[in-house]
């Protein structure tokens, strides 16, 4: 088994690949909206951006416009392979569907990695970036843990706060997690964001050992509430709106934030996503296929 994986890892390696984004935020945070429309923004600036949909419910399939396919969890029982869980917007965005329970990845077997992670790797090589919708860390913490850069999403909603700290606790004590990027979405104001920003940084501050950086935020806009009614990204249906200059200055200033903890090399996110999901399964007793 280790020399299988150190095979894959190996394969991974001899190629360059896209920096990874994971979007973490509270339910009502707004990540997954702020992954559709800043890969709206990269694809509208000439680049190739991935989306990667971690999450259960075909979320970003609903936000791009596009039909819903097959997830990673699917590839037990079929043989399509990555064709079957990738689709392309009228945009110009990619997007993979990698939802799979975490216990049902720790199963998959060495073939099935080996043959999705060489499948992904080659997706990988091409894009520009892969900005990750994530599941919340204290159900699924293995695709936030693994990806290069983590983007805290902060609202001034009461809730958001607390949600942020207990993530960054348990990405951070749990699975070695210590640099966050900060986006403050749902500002009132660019005051009312730096507050937010600030009062996050002194509790995480007085308790934990990490960083945190500011990177931007999103206004308050209710165009955002009408064009997910009409079932467009912002950034297509309201071009002009406050919310959607945002996003196209976020995006590009994204490529910016790419500082990752570790000097993976070449290896893909898939690769560490699976073998995440079998090494922390082990300890339970979990076996794979």
């Amino acid at each position: 088994m280790q020399d299988q994986a150190s095979s894959l890892r190996l394969l991974a390696a001899q190629h360059t690949r896209a920096p990874s984004y994971a979007f973490i935020g509270a339910e009502s945070s707004g990540a997954s909206t702020l992954v559709t429309e800043l890969a709206l923004g990269l694809a509208y600036a000439g680049l190739r951006p991935f989306v990667v949909d971690c999450t259960m419910g075909q979320v970003q399939a609903r936000r791009l416009g596009v039909p819903n396919t097959a997830t990673l969890e699917s590839q037990v029982v079929s043989v399509g392979g990555l064709d079957e869980m990738m689709v392309v917007s009228r945009q110009g965005v990619t997007l993979i569907n990698l939802y799979a329970r975490a216990e049902q990845r720790a199963l998959f077997s060495t073939q099935l990695w080996l043959r999705l992670g060489s499948e992904f790797a080659a997706q990988e090589r091409d894009a520009s970036a892969l900005l990750i919708d994530v599941p919340n860390p204290a159900y699924d913490p293995v695709p936030a843990s693994v990806a290069d850069n983590l983007v805290l999403v902060l609202t001034p909603a009461a809730e958001s706060l607390t949600s942020a700290y207990a993530n960054i606790k348990r990405l951070s004590g749990l699975y070695g997690r210590l640099r966050f990027n900060v986006l403050i979405n749902r500002a009132r104001s660019l005051d009312e964001a730096r507050e937010l920003f600030t009062r996050l940084s002194a509790v995480a501050g007085e308790f934990l050992n990490v960083s945190l950086r500011w990177v931007g935020f999103v206004p308050m806009d209710n165009a955002i509430r009408r064009s997910q009614t009409l079932h467009r990204p912002l950034m297509e249906a309201f071009p002009d709106s406050e919310a959607a200059a945002a996003f196209s200055q976020l995006a590009a200033v994204l490529p910016q934030w790419d500082s990752p903890e570790t000097q993976r090399s070449g290896t893909g996110f898939m690769d560490l996503l699976i073998a995440a999901s079998r090494d922390w399964a082990e300890a339970d007793g979990v076996k794979s296929l």
